[in-house]
């Protein structure tokens, strides 16, 4: 999930758009993309807090003799990945909608971005309906491959109280939807008790998400830093409602 994300922040190629937005003196264009870096820190902040939850809960997983031990809210965990999901229609939206307005000027970065997120139903919209439906998704790939990892499975971590109301090798085929053939599955539960922590101590050791994520973290202070080279704080500022009132996500 992390790897997608950045790849997507990279191919965004913010630095050449702050360029060229400083270039026409649009304080418009640069409201947005101010919003877009704001959006990035906040995606940023809530892998954050669940890759330290999850850290947490794996380090605490225990036996002992009346079944087990671990300090995990899966309720606020499914909370999270439900703001997250929010978070990235949020970014979604404010990408879109600035590249459409940089097209009348260059289509250029269209086109580059688009070569990899073809529309709304997107790669992105994949991730943000794993989200809200409380799964977290394991495979650290880029676009072409996601939601599944490199071997071709599908992995991904569900947080919720609920029974499922159908079979899970059934609600398994929902998850990449059916092809024809069976694709491997791993979808677990913190009831599946060993699956599913081993398979989380997988993820944190084979996976390593927590330096992806300092790895996007450096992307973005990179966006950051051009930002603040580009314009000033009345530049960014001066229209930055105009842009607020069309996202009902956004503080």
């Amino acid at each position: 999930m992390l790897e997608l994300i950045k790849v997507l922040l990279e191919k965004f190629d913010f630095i050449e758009i702050a360029n060229f937005i400083r270039e026409r003196r649009d304080r418009l264009l640069a409201a947005r993309l101010h919003l877009v870096l704001v959006q990035s820190y906040e995606i940023i902040e809530i892998y954050q807090v669940l890759l330290g939850e999850l850290r947490a809960a794996l380090e605490t997983h225990a036996k002992t003799p009346d079944g087990r031990r671990f300090y995990l809210n899966s309720a606020r965990i499914a909370a999270l990945l439900s703001r997250q999901s929010s978070n990235l229609s949020v970014m979604e939206a404010l990408t879109v909608d600035l590249l459409d307005e940089l097209r009348v000027l260059d289509n250029k970065f269209v086109e580059t971005y688009r070569s990899i997120v073809p529309g709304k139903a997107s790669i992105l919209f994949e991730a943000e309906h794993l989200l809200a439906g409380g799964r977290l998704p394991l495979a650290e790939t880029g676009p072409k491959e996601f939601p599944a990892s490199l071997d071709g499975s599908y992995r991904t971590l569900w947080f919720t109280q609920e029974d499922p109301k159908k079979e899970r090798r059934v609600l398994e085929q929902y998850l990449h939807g059916y092809r024809g053939y069976d694709l491997p599955v791993v979808d677990l539960r913190e009831s599946d008790g060993d699956a599913f922590f081993n398979e989380l101590s997988r993820y944190f050791f084979e996976q390593d998400p927590e330096d992806k994520l300092r790895e996007l973290r450096e992307i973005t202070d990179t966006y950051k830093a051009a930002l603040m080279n580009n314009f000033t704080t009345e530049d960014l500022l001066a229209d930055i409602s105009k842009v607020r009132r069309h996202y009902s996500h956004l503080p």
